[in-house]
């Protein structure tokens, strides 16, 4: 299917009929605009770092010159920019340079080998920091706590050693780590947070969850370190395809915005960076939104700007820090009639969202659990009936579980859900050793995605990265439309054959289409982060983020996407990623 769209002239105003040459035409390809209509068209021709046409092959020749690039893409598929609207640059970039990596091992024996030979190579490091080891590996009590310090004592009696987990909500430290941080048989624990103790000693476990995280001192990097990162995820993006991301930060760590601030300034920032800002329940609320305002202030250029505010209402599941609207299974080791907590007093937290909204900010909430995702509902109701109308965008993000009367309320408050579609399907070992020990049957049940389409909900897909190890797209669209696992291989078991292959299918009910889910990715990023009108579809006058893939997503079979390649990357008209065979 093609649709003409009308030639981008020069000045409109003056009506002129002369046509704008093209620096670059691409042609002979599959074009999935993403705009409302979902066209489908053969080429593109682009100005500076503008798309000026869209259309046929036929007529986009009105475009070359003598001066004009031309790439035939011998029936390639040409996409929007990706966007990932929930990422915490640079990843694993950074800690890839400088802290022990324990992501891909699968014991705690192999963890504790991976430390030591940390240290052993070196023999001069005063802390150990690292991150990556998950709970589908523990057994017992380790399952419900988290794995003990006596393992990491053993190799490192004398250094602290703090390890965050891969979903990046617990840490795992040994005793020197607790000694040198103050932590003893009496700290109490913030609240929303967890500090593990041995229910027969009380002697501390050696792990802490959610906000008490924070009272362990966590490594800083200067901005040359993330100057470094940085460029290197970068690059690791644009392999990707994607062009654009909103990044999930901290008031502690405004080092990452300085690090892209200075690469805008020497001219190597390829990306379109937007911040979403962490408010904790433990500091002054006011001093925390002054201060996200006024680096709002600070960055605020057409590559990088600070859009939001990001709340946490509860915690994970893995953790038994889900706020649920039934109890956790008893095999969560909480006992009976364990719900979880909400980390926010109620009227505070309407408060709060309001004053969010009346700042100008959107608001972005972390919430997985069922009970956790009506409240914020229910705080975000209040806070539009009190503020005047307005163009808010405000966001749930992760929606693990989510009552089907309140998935009806995201469209009545036009609330985007923000998914990760990377965790949906039945994990070979993840699903079956935490997910459906903690939560029973309500684990069929999990992340609905199909249903907030269905309904009409704004829907934009991210990755939560370095949460997930592969931050592409292409294997998020592959579960998105199966609702099955992507890349067996990589998950270590056989790939499969069969889109309806029940061992690692989640509900297939959930599935959504290849262009919902391209959606996700392009033109309801965009809308999520207000780019909606210079980003996520390919038309005439936006800017000229653009990807090429190797293989039509809207023909090929579903289970095989993971498997599909970039080959180009276009950001604001720049070649700035092509595949090498």
């Amino acid at each position: 299917m093609s649709r003409r769209l009308e030639p981008f002239h020069i000045d409109a105003h003056l009506e002129l009929t002369c046509v704008v040459l093209a620096d670059l035409v691409l042609t002979n390809g599959v074009v999935y605009t993403a705009d409302e209509q979902e066209t489908v068209c053969e080429a593109i021709a682009i100005k500076g770092n503008k798309i000026i046409f869209v259309g046929s092959d036929n007529e986009v020749q009105q475009y070359v010159g003598k001066e004009t690039h031309k790439i035939d893409l011998l029936g390639k598929m040409v996409v929007p920019g990706m966007i990932d609207t929930h990422i915490h640059p640079p990843g694993l970039s950074l800690f890839a340079l400088y802290e022990v990596q324990l992501f891909n091992i699968n014991s705690l024996e192999g963890y504790v080998a991976a430390v030591k030979e940390f240290i052993d190579q070196h023999p001069n490091i005063e802390i150990v920091y690292g991150r990556g080891w998950s709970w589908d590996v523990l057994i017992g009590d380790e399952l419900t706590k988290g794995p003990r310090k006596e393992y990491l004592d053993v190799v490192a009696k004398d250094i602290p050693v703090i390890l965050r987990a891969n979903d990046g909500h617990t840490l795992w430290v040994n005793s020197k780590a607790l000694e040198i941080n103050g932590l003893t048989q009496e700290t109490e624990a913030p609240k929303g947070g967890v500090i593990e103790k041995d229910p027969t000693s009380g002697e501390l476990w050696g792990t802490l969850k959610e906000w008490a995280m924070w009272l362990i001192a966590l490594p800083e990097y200067s901005v040359a370190q993330y100057i470094t990162a940085m460029s290197a995820f970068q690059k690791k993006m644009h392999s990707f395809g994607i062009t654009s991301i909103l990044c999930m930060a901290s008031l502690t760590f405004e080092t990452i915005f300085k690090a892209c601030d200075e690469m805008q300034k020497r001219k190597q920032l390829e990306l379109r960076v937007r911040g979403a800002m962490t408010i904790n329940t433990e500091d002054d609320f006011y001093t925390q939104l002054e201060a996200i305002t006024e680096m709002r202030e600070q960055y605020n250029t057409p590559y990088m700007q600070v859009i939001s505010a990001k709340f946490f209402t509860d915690g994970v599941i893995e953790g038994g820090t889900s706020c649920l609207l039934e109890p956790y299974s008893l095999k969560a080791g909480k006992g009976a009639n364990y719900y979880g907590d909400f980390l926010w007093d109620m009227e505070k937290l309407k408060h709060a969202f309001y004053m969010v909204n009346q700042c100008g900010l959107s608001i972005h909430v972390h919430s997985t659990g069922d009970a956790s995702t009506r409240m914020v509902l229910d705080a975000l109701e209040y806070a539009y009936g009190k503020a005047p109308e307005g163009d808010y965008r405000n966001t749930i993000t992760h929606l693990q579980l989510v009552d089907h009367k309140d998935i009806l309320r995201f469209k009545e408050l036009n609330v985007i859900a923000s998914v990760q579609p990377y965790w949906q399907f039945k994990g070979p070992t993840w699903w079956n050793n935490v997910d459906y020990q903690f939560l029973g049957e309500r684990a069929e049940k999990e992340f609905p995605l199909g249903s907030f389409f269905a309904n009409g909900i704004t829907v934009a897909s991210s990755s939560d990265y370095p949460a997930t190890l592969v931050p592409n797209p292409l294997l998020a669209i592959d579960v998105g439309v199966t609702r099955n696992i992507d890349n067996g291989n990589f998950h270590g078991v056989e790939d499969i054959t069969d889109i309806d292959d029940e061992r690692y299918l989640l509900n297939k009910q959930e599935r959504a289409t290849v262009g919902q889910m391209i959606k996700s990715f392009t033109i309801n990023g965009a809308y999520t982060m207000f780019m909606e009108n210079e980003i996520g579809s390919i038309e005439p006058g936006k800017l000229a983020d653009i990807v090429v893939l190797d293989q039509n997503l809207l023909t090929i079979n579903p289970i095989d996407i993971d498997k599909v390649k970039v080959v180009m990357t276009f950001f604001d008209g720049k070649l700035v990623y092509e595949r090498i065979e």
